[in-house]
């Protein structure tokens, strides 16, 4: 019998892998994490107002205490799934430039990072770059500006390193790159330029009105 014991471990944790569960983590952690894969899931399909917390219990096959456990309202679960979108596309961002020692490349890495992570997602975490932060739900708006701001200074700091005219309101051409990026959410078609394509060539038109040289 103890034999028998260590393949059927082995088939559960490919089981568990094949569904995208995370075997290693507490159950705990797990179950917050698959209200959060669900919650999501039903955001984009349904919007955040027709998904009930009993819809999302359903859908992470629990029930809706459970989901009350982890998540105090429906805000505050969309909260976890902003934030975990918010803290993946960073991560993209800082991987891809920490491959680039260049000022300008490494502003294009993470233009590229920007696009390709946002056109991946599906709208529930899209709108997170998009809305206005006058409709975040009041709960949570806090740390929603912040979790934006966060991210934001990360460009904040690679325009800071760009070679450019004194004179130049590097401010502005933050907010004119990361808002042209960000609006190919809602006119980006497959088939057309790729997303890398299209954040080179945002960022070289860009860079033929700023770049000195």
């Amino acid at each position: 019998m103890a034999r028998d014991v260590a393949p059927n471990r082995k088939r559960a944790r490919s089981r568990a892998a094949a569904g995208g569960e995370k075997p290693n983590l507490p159950k705990g952690m797990r179950a917050r994490a698959q209200i959060i894969s669900a919650a999501e899931a039903l955001f984009n399909r349904q919007g955040v107002d027709r998904a009930s917390m009993r819809d999302i219990a359903s859908a992470a096959r629990t029930q809706p205490a459970a989901v009350y456990y982890y998540f105090a309202s429906k805000e505050e679960l969309l909260w976890a799934v902003w934030e975990k979108g918010g803290l993946e596309l960073r991560k993209r961002v800082s991987e891809a430039i920490a491959l680039e020692t260049d000022p300008w490349r490494r502003l294009e890495a993470a233009c590229v990072a920007h696009v390709t992570g946002l056109l991946d997602w599906r709208r529930a975490v899209q709108v997170l770059f998009v809305l206005p932060p006058w409709l975040y739900p009041e709960s949570i708006k806090s740390r929603v500006v912040e979790l934006r701001d966060g991210y934001e200074q990360m460009f904040v700091d690679l325009i800071a390193d760009l070679p450019l005219a004194r004179d130049t309101d590097r401010r502005y051409v933050r907010l004119s790159l990361i808002g042209a990026l960000s609006w190919s959410l809602f006119w980006f078609k497959k088939g057309g330029d790729t997303p890398a394509a299209i954040s080179k060539k945002m960022l070289s038109m860009l860079r033929a009105g700023i770049d000195p040289r």
